[in-house]
This record gives C-alpha cells, sequence and structure tokens, in this order.
C-alpha cells in the first residue's frame, strides 16, 4: 500500500495547549489520540528524537486516516490554529548572505567567497524568543524603524550529526519548512560612518534576535515528500505587493556544504533548524521597511505558505 503524504505540525489543542499533530487532505489529526503510538507523542520535538520509527508510524497513521480511519482524532484543518511546528527548534543557525542577487542588493558586489579556501558564515538566534508561527501578530521592537524580511528555506535536522561528509549530508534532513529571518537593519559597509555605525553593522546578536523575530511554519514537510528541494520557488509579499521571486537552487553554499561545515564543530542534534539563505527582494534594497499593519505572506514551493502581521511595539 502507497504511503499517504502528511505534514508534521503543532497546533492548539484542548485549553490552547501545544499538540502534535499531521496534515492529512486538510485533516488534523491529533496524535494523542491515536492509540498504541511506539513513540512520545507530547510534542513534534519528541517525534524527531525518534525520528526513524516516528516518521514509519507517521506514514502509517496517514494512510490509515486516507483511507477512513481514525476519524475521531481528526478535525478539519480550517477549525484549527496552527502554532510553530517546533515549540522549540534547539538551534536555529542561520548562513548570511548566500544569495548572489541578495548580497548585491545589500550593497556587497564582491564576488562570492571561493569555496576552497572560505567557509560559510553563520550565526545563531535563540529560539524561545524568536520563534513564532502561522498568523502571528508580532510586535515590531522598540530599538528600530528599520525592520525588515528574509524568507528562507529551513532546514530539520532528523538524527545526531558529527563530522558529516556532504554525500551523506540528507541522510541526517528530517524536513523542510518556512523561516522569515527578520532583522533589524543598519548601515552596508560601504555606508559606515562612525565607530558606532561599525559596531552595530558587526552585531547581529541584536540586529536578529528579538521577539517575534523568526516566522516559522506552517509545518514540517518530511524530506521524501518534496521533489527536489533546490527547485522551489521563494516567493513574499508585503501587502499583496510581491517583494521576493527567487529560486532555492541559487544558493550559493548547498545545504549539504551547510551541513558538512557545522557539523565539523559540534554535534547536530535533532530538532536543531538551519536556515539557508534569502534571495533577492528585502526591503533594505528599496528603503522600505515594516510598520504596524502590514502583513507578510510567504510562500515556498510544496512547503506550503505562511502568513504573519505587524502591530505597533509591547
Amino acid at each position: 500500500m502507497m504511503a499517504t503524504q502528511y505534514k508534521l505540525l503543532t497546533f492548539k489543542g484542548d485549553k490552547g495547549k501545544p499538540t502534535p499533530g499531521i496534515l492529512v487532505d486538510n485533516q488534523v489529526v491529533n496524535l494523542s489520540k491515536i492509540r498504541k503510538a511506539p513513540v512520545d507523542t507530547t510534542s513534534t520535538m519528541a517525534l524527531l528524537e525518534k525520528w526513524a520509527t516516528s516518521n514509519r508510524w507517521l506514514r502509517k497513521v496517514a494512510t490509515e486516516v486516507a483511507a477512513g480511519k481514525h476519524k475521531a482524532a481528526c478535525k478539519p484543518r480550517s477549525r484549527t490554529s496552527l502554532l510553530p511546528p517546533l515549540m522549540y527548534p534547539g538551534n536555529i543557525f542561520c548562513i548570511a548572505s548566500n544569495y548572489v542577487a541578495h548580497r548585491a542588493e545589500m550593497g556587497n558586489k564582491a564576488p562570492m567567497p571561493d569555496k576552497k579556501i572560505n567557509a560559510p558564515v553563520f550565526f545563531l538566534k535563540t529560539p524561545r524568543q524568536v520563534v513564532v508561527g502561522e498568523g502571528a501578530k508580532i510586535n515590531l521592537p522598540r530599538t528600530s524603524t528599520a525592520i525588515d524580511w528574509e524568507s528562507e528555506v529551513a532546514v530539520v535536522i532528523g538524527k545526531p550529526a558529527f563530522w558529516v561528509k556532504k554525500k551523506d549530508a540528507f541522510k541526517y534532513v528530517a524536513g523542510f519548512t518556512i523561516l522569515n529571518d527578520m532583522s533589524v537593519r543598519g548601515p552596508s559597509a560601504a555606508q559606515v560612518k562612525t565607530p558606532q555605525d561599525e559596531a552595530f553593522r558587526r552585531d547581529r546578536f541584536r540586529r536578529k534576535n528579538w521577539d517575534g523575530s523568526t516566522p516559522m511554519g506552517p509545518w514540517i514537510t518530511p524530506k521524501e515528500f518534496v521533489k527536489d528541494i533546490y527547485d522551489q520557488r521563494i516567493q513574499l509579499w508585503l501587502n499583496g505587493e510581491q517583494m521576493q521571486d527567487g529560486l532555492s537552487g541559487d544558493m550559493w553554499y548547498k545545504i549539504e556544504e551547510q551541513i558538512a561545515y557545522l557539523s565539523q564543530h559540534l554535534t547536530l542534534a535533532p530538532g536543531d533548524v538551519i536556515t539557508t539563505g534569502t534571495p533577492a527582494g528585502v526591503g533594505k534594497g528599496r528603503g522600505i521597511f515594516l510598520k504596524a499593519g502590514d502583513k507578510i505572506v510567504t510562500t515556498i514551493g510544496e512547503l506550503g505558505t505562511l502568513k504573519t502581521s505587524f502591530v505597533k511595539p509591547k
């Protein structure tokens, strides 16, 4: 029997409690209501900790749901409120300037790094503070009015990975989701005029970490249900006007290179997330920044659509 496709997600269950589920044919399946689960179903993180076993079981459950079983555990997607698919990732590793056109729009006209002598540059985000899910209303930070977007393919790790070879990298991937790596913008290298400008430009921590700065979702698509992760169209609309329209295959350091590099330095754990960079079309290149009342819609090929809106600072 052919396995039915599913998406892994988290939704608001009883009394708003974060509850793991899967999406099958527009039905959200409450995994806690499926009897005799061979894995811990208290969270999507618990499922990722035993991903090989979880995935086999979830494929079986999805096939059974498609055949009309487990009706008591199912609810229409339209009657559920989604939360971030991971609450919360162990780590979020973000690669910097990984698309040629985006690098150029940010004022860097130099050639892309020579992979023979250079390594990718990463920074970290703080998951519990920054991650929000589908439909979130995000308070803009008080510290800046120059808030920008970056729609990205995000990779979810499915088993411990240490010193991984590029050819083996995808064996450690559970699936993919959408992530918006939002930023407080400062001057580009060419615009730096004072030591304070330079200090702000180099301080990625405060530019990348503020409450709600990392919308993620709407779900995790297992890797076997994505035909080609390098053939995903990355699109973003701001208030109905398209801002980004790129292709995932244009990333400079590919996913396997990113996993190989990171795993040389530390063990990637199940539930870790790697964001792979953004194509051109961010706000800074046009001098457009987010304001209260704005709405963003991001669609990435087979990965789905993520919607967020913005309100005044707390």
